[in-house]
């Protein structure tokens, strides 16, 4: 293989160290060196470090959506809410069926069975409802025209804390869809904010 040479300019202290691995490694300076620049040039190395950039951008990028969610959220947090109105819960069963279907649709279930029981899971992490109310949630997530919520009925599931609707929260956690419209843009548009997701 023909040779070339290459010179740079170091520092005394990183001569003298490079030269003692050298030595110790019963290497040639200009082996050890060659050596040390082949590995740091290696496929697998730059791969590695690919994907570690990968890996940091994506933790990067999740937390900007965290950021994201809590600054659109921002205002809505800050105020004094009103009830669910009927009209609110309906775009809100409108918006909550269509998240379900488009995940059941993009995961991995053997049916629509599995992926509720799969959905409560995360559900059952932020709030226990009754069995009347799991029943409404499983009627509406499975059904093809399911009766929509009432007013009433996401009131007493969130216990009149509108911003803290447990099912928005499960199923921004059941599918990872972190950049989820705020509830009270769920609550005025419904549907139509499922062709942003």
């Amino acid at each position: 293989m023909a040779k070339s040479q290459f010179n740079i300019k170091i520092s005394k202290d990183l001569l003298v160290k490079v030269k003692r691995q050298a030595m110790m490694s019963g290497k040639s300076l200009t082996e050890h060196i060659t050596d040390l620049v082949s590995q740091s040039l290696s496929e697998n190395n730059f791969e590695n470090d690919n994907f570690n950039y990968f890996n940091k951008l994506k933790e990067v990028e999740d937390r900007l959506l965290t950021l994201e969610s809590t600054v659109k959220n921002r205002e809505y947090l800050s105020q004094k809410f009103k009830p669910f109105t009927n009209a609110e819960a309906i775009n809100c069963t409108k918006y909550m069926k269509g998240v379900f279907d488009n995940e059941l649709l993009q995961g991995d279930f053997d049916d629509k069975s599995h992926a509720f029981d799969d959905f409560l899971k995360h559900l059952n992490n932020y709030v226990q409802l009754s069995d009347v109310f799991i029943y409404r949630v499983k009627e509406i997530m499975l059904s093809d025209d399911p009766k929509p919520f009432t007013g009433k009925e996401l009131n007493n599931i969130t216990e009149n804390v509108k911003c803290n609707c447990p099912i928005r929260k499960a199923l921004i956690n059941w599918t990872g869809k972190l950049n989820t419209p705020s509830q009270q843009e769920i609550c005025d548009k419904g549907e139509k904010l499922l062709a942003l997701l």
